[in-house]
This record gives structure tokens, C-alpha cells and sequence, in this order.
């Protein structure tokens, strides 16, 4: 049986669709969004731009818009893909971003690749459609982008080597100390640098080892570390530092910790 399940990013014109399929043939058609497909599961034939293409686990299809395609699986076994779609604005955006405004929108020079770091990239996307904040989304988004980008298009990336400078840390790690309860997104951090999204993600990972939003879970988790041993309530503490409820906290708590919030405090 087909299971199809599209969920909204939420940045605007992003979603994730991930989907299996057992029977279904898709007929010859195109979409008006980039798609970038990984083949979690079985095996996948199609035929794009005239060519008659065969992929497995681990492959990465590329479908720019309006590019005409079919797809089925291969000989009466199923495939499961989770693919990203976003609008071409974003691939315009990144380009500018990426090369720092000097070169025009990029031409992809493939239909599929096959890398372990672009996989690796797409899966941090996939768990953040899954479940993250809009700042997981934004640069699990950016760095897939870059990722994509560099390997499968005709553009010459330009990467910021810089960590911040100690004024500039200082100031935005007391704003974001101040925004525990409200982590901002990427593009709001961009702003409060004078950044771009792209060089805020890369100088914030230069500076620090970690994306925002990994940085900003962990300082969220410090923090609640002693309210949890002082015997606080856990839905306070949830509440207090921004967490989508106490289950979730609960569950990046052990992540981080080995034991659940409520077990740590009775040892």
C-alpha cells in the first residue's frame, strides 16, 4: 500500500514529502519547485531529460522545475524517498548568498549523486521536518543547499573561514542567553550580525563547532540541568526555556544526559 506524507517546513515555499511506494507508476509530468529526492529504501527506475535512469538506497535524484519525468519501481519491488522541495527562490537566494552576490542563479549538471556528506546533510534536513524548530530547519536547509550545490551545479562556493570577533560573540550570545524561551530564527540572527543567513551559519559553526541550533538546545539544557536538581517542576522548566512541551524536553534531556529528567532527580 502507498503511504504519502507531505509535511510543511516552516520557512515558506519549503516542504518535505516523504513517501513509499509498493505498485504506483507515476505517468510522464513535472513540478514547479526543485526536488531534490533520497532513496531511502529499495530501488527506483525513471526516465529525465531523455535518459532512462536506475537508482538505489543512498542515491540522490535532482528534478529542477518543469523538468519532465516518470518513475516506478523496479521490477514489482517498493522504494521508499524522502525528497525536499523548495521554490526556486531559494536556489536564487543561495546562490547569491553562497558566492556572496557574484554570480547569477546556477545550472545543475546532474540528475543524481551519490556522496555520504550530501547524505549526511539531507538527513539533518529530513530530522528537522521531522522535528525541529524553525532555526533547525533554516540551517539544516542552508547547509543541504551548500552541500548540493557545490557538488551538482555550475557554482563556485565561497566560504567564510572567520569565527566572530570577541564584541560580536559577546553581544549575541547575551541576546540569545536573553532568548532561551524564544530562540530566533536563522534570518533573525543573520540580522542581529549584519549577515547574510548563510555566513551567520557558517561564522556561528566556525565559532562555536556547532550550528545556532544544536548550540542554543545544549545552553537550553545547561540551563536547566540545576532547576531539574533543585526539584523544579519539569513542565516549568519546559515552559521557562522553550522547549514544545515537557515530552520533548524529556526527551532531549536523556539525549544529552543518559537519564530521563525525572530518573536523574531520584538518584
Amino acid at each position: 500500500m502507498e503511504q504519502i506524507n507531505h509535511i510543511q517546513s516552516s520557512l515558506p515555499g519549503v516542504r518535505l514529502i516523504d513517501a513509499q511506494y509498493r505498485r504506483f507508476a507515476f505517468p510522464r509530468h513535472f513540478h514547479l519547485e526543485y526536488h531534490v529526492g533520497m532513496l531511502v529504501q529499495g530501488q527506483h527506475r525513471y526516465v529525465y531529460g531523455g535518459e532512462r535512469r536506475h537508482v538505489g538506497a543512498g542515491d540522490v535524484l535532482l528534478m529542477a522545475p518543469e523538468g519532465i519525468h516518470d518513475g516506478a519501481c523496479l521490477d514489482g519491488s517498493g522504494y521508499r524517498i524522502r525528497v525536499m522541495a523548495f521554490d526556486p527562490h531559494w536556489l536564487d537566494e543561495a546562490s547569491r548568498t553562497l558566492t556572496e552576490g557574484r554570480q547569477g542563479a546556477p545550472r545543475l549538471t546532474t540528475t543524481s549523486l551519490r556522496h555520504p556528506l550530501l547524505q549526511q546533510r539531507l538527513q539533518h534536513f529530513h530530522a528537522a521536518m521531522f522535528e525541529g524548530s524553525r532555526l533547525a530547519q533554516e540551517s539544516a536547509l542552508w547547509q543541504a543547499l551548500a552541500q548540493l550545490l557545490e557538488m551538482g551545479s555550475t557554482l563556485c562556493i565561497q566560504e567564510p573561514q572567520r569565527a566572530f570577533d570577541v564584541r560580536t560573540w559577546q553581544q549575541l550570545r547575551d541576546w540569545l542567553e536573553s532568548r532561551l524561551d524564544d530562540p530566533p530564527s536563522l534570518e533573525e540572527i543573520a540580522a542581529f550580525c549584519a549577515m547574510s543567513p548563510w555566513q551567520a551559519l557558517r561564522r556561528f559553526r566556525q565559532h562555536t563547532g556547532l550550528p545556532p541550533h544544536q548550540w542554543l538546545t545544549q545552553l537550553r539544557l545547561q540551563r536547566a540541568l540545576p532547576l531539574v536538581l533543585a526539584g523544579e517542576s519539569l513542565s516549568e522548566i519546559a515552559l521557562r526555556l522553550g522547549f514544545y512541551d515537557q515530552a520533548h524536553f524529556s526527551r532531549l534531556f536523556r539525549r544529552t544526559y543518559g537519564l530521563p529528567p525525572a530518573r536523574l532527580r531520584q538518584g
